[in-house]
């Protein structure tokens, strides 16, 4: 199967604003409300946001799907990076941006993300994972 890597930009205008989507985005927690079926998810350890920190993602809270290491944390958004990821997944790096609209916020997503499958069926699943995390967000911080 060929290996793909690609860069993926993902947008969603909230009308909220900044300080209460960094709020929301500093617990971890949140992670679990914006993501598919995850309420069979579980994260760890349960504290704020801050450069150094590790999340770990478990499956019905015994499987790692993934452990990233959060890093650039400031007030504009934080970087993740895959330590530990998926056997399809060979790379992944995920920059939040929260950027100020007014009243509102622009939450920008930027993806780079190498896989062992095609690049249309990862961009697929990414697709229709970052629609849910807006639709998610919206309602949730409406």
């Amino acid at each position: 199967m060929a290996r793909s890597s690609m860069q993926l930009v993902y947008f969603c205008h909230v009308s909220t604003s900044q300080d209460t989507v960094r709020a929301f985005f500093k617990d971890p927690q949140n992670l679990l409300k914006i993501t598919p079926l995850g309420f069979l998810m579980s994260l760890s350890p349960r504290e704020e946001l801050r450069d150094g920190f590790r999340i770990k993602l478990k499956f019905l809270n015994f499987v790692l799907l993934m452990e990233s290491l959060i890093r650039e944390v400031d007030a504009y958004g934080f970087v993740d990076v895959a330590v530990k990821k998926p056997p399809l997944i060979k790379y992944w790096e995920h920059r939040h941006i929260i950027v100020p609209r007014g009243n509102s916020t622009l939450i920008e997503d930027r993806l780079t993300v190498e896989a062992s499958i095609p690049n249309a069926l990862m961009k697929l699943m990414l697709n229709f994972i970052f629609s849910y995390r807006c639709k998610r967000i919206k309602e949730l911080l409406a």
